[in-house]
């Protein structure tokens, strides 16, 4: 009895050992909250050297633009069929980095990105088909036409367009594309501006080339499109932050 006894004390320290240190790890979120604060503390100190004159922000010659806007038009159209695809306008955000090389001139990345709907025209009637997101990517840049406070300036770039469709059987595409437009910045305080743009976007579609599945019943059913041209309107606005 001595011996069962002592085994169930033994056992008993055991069980103890093992809970005690789950219930002390569990409120002990340091590590988290310590990454949190890391990371408020490197954004305030980006956001103080953008918005906060002098020294601290200046020299970089970059500049990031948040955009955000409106796209218009844009089509494709089925040689086989004669039907015509039609894609809704809609918002569009975009991005772009600006690396002065000179006081009028400028380097420009340009990332734009477009949620929409490809619709049925002509012999479709119209009827929605699927949903299309286009991503636009483009290396160019941008020339100012005075030092005044409010600066416009033409843009231009080269890069590619990306058709990602939603739907079964349906593969993204990616073709050449090219861009060009007119804006004005207008300062607003310090290091920040106002931006505003209007940019005209060419994707040239290849020979022979299947883009989209547009079947109702579930059939295979490509579109065929040769040498043709999607061409869209942006119209943008955004606030630019220099470094």
């Amino acid at each position: 009895m001595a011996a069962v006894t002592g085994w169930s004390w033994l056992e008993g320290r055991h069980r103890a050992k093992r809970v005690v240190p789950e219930e002390i790890m569990k409120p002990v979120p340091a590590p988290c909250v310590l990454q949190f604060r890391l990371l408020l503390l490197a954004a305030a100190f980006l956001l103080s050297s953008v918005l906060v004159p002098g020294e601290a922000g200046a020299g970089w010659g970059l500049e990031i633009t948040p955009y955000s806007g409106y796209a218009i038009g844009g089509s494709f159209e089925d040689n086989t069929t004669g039907a015509r695809l039609d894609v809704r306008e809609g918002g569009i955000f975009g991005l772009a980095l600006d690396l002065s090389d000179s006081p009028e001139t400028q380097y420009e990345l340009f990332y734009g990105f477009q949620r929409t709907r490809v619709t049925g025209g002509g012999t479709l009637g119209g009827d929605p088909l699927f949903d299309l997101d286009i991503h636009y990517l483009h290396l160019g840049g941008t020339y100012m036409f005075s030092r005044d406070k409010v600066r416009p300036y033409v843009v231009g770039g080269l890069g590619a367009t990306r058709f990602v469709p939603h739907g079964s059987g349906m593969d993204p595409k990616t073709c050449f594309s090219l861009s060009l437009g007119v804006g004005a910045k207008i300062p607003i305080a310090g290091h920040v501006d106002l931006r505003i743009e209007g940019r005209g976007l060419l994707t040239v579609l290849p020979d022979s080339t299947e883009v989209f599945c547009v079947s109702s019943d579930g059939a295979a059913c490509r579109v065929s499109v040769t040498g043709d041209v999607f061409g869209q309107l942006l119209l943008l606005a955004g606030i630019t932050f220099s470094l």
